[in-house]
């Protein structure tokens, strides 16, 4: 087994904080922590709050833990109604996608694996989004296709 390169502790709410669209997501670990093995964040999103469109990974695992809230995730032709503690497993090449349905603020844990540099896709995303901004539908697509993330039409 390999070890992480150091230790890390955070208290609640600790980590750095990144916001795509109306959502915040709050990264716990990433790859470079991790020798490139997992990658864990909280997304913290309001009702109706910012959501991925369908899509699909073709290198890496996608986990989800239901926190807090409820959120509605769609994982192949399956539409789970996530409440806490529901989990949901995303095996490569699935589609998927969440959603906070709830009237609550909804907290998902979510773990990629292997982790890589996807927090890089965040905070391009982030960009994307800045000040309201709907971006350019090229400029998504490159964003995505460049971190291992494939719409599903």
């Amino acid at each position: 087994m390999t070890l992480p390169t150091k230790e890390i502790i955070l208290a609640p709410g600790q980590g750095n904080h990144l916001r795509t669209g109306n959502s915040e997501i709050i990264f716990k670990a990433v790859g470079a922590d991790t020798h490139g093995h997992l990658g864990l964040f909280e997304n913290i999103i309001p009702p109706g709050g910012t959501s991925p469109v369908l899509h699909i990974h073709r290198q890496m695992e996608e986990l989800f833990y239901v926190v807090e809230g409820e959120v509605e995730i769609q994982v192949g032709n399956q539409k789970v109604h996530g409440q806490p503690g529901a989990f949901v497993l995303v095996p490569r090449g699935t589609p998927h996608t969440f959603a906070n349905t709830g009237t609550t603020t909804a907290k998902l844990l979510i773990m990629f694996c292997p982790g890589g540099e996807r927090e890089k896709y965040f905070a391009g995303l982030a960009e994307l989004l800045k000040d309201g901004h709907t971006p350019d539908r090229e400029a998504l697509l490159e964003l995505m296709r460049q971190f291992d993330q494939e719409p599903v039409d």
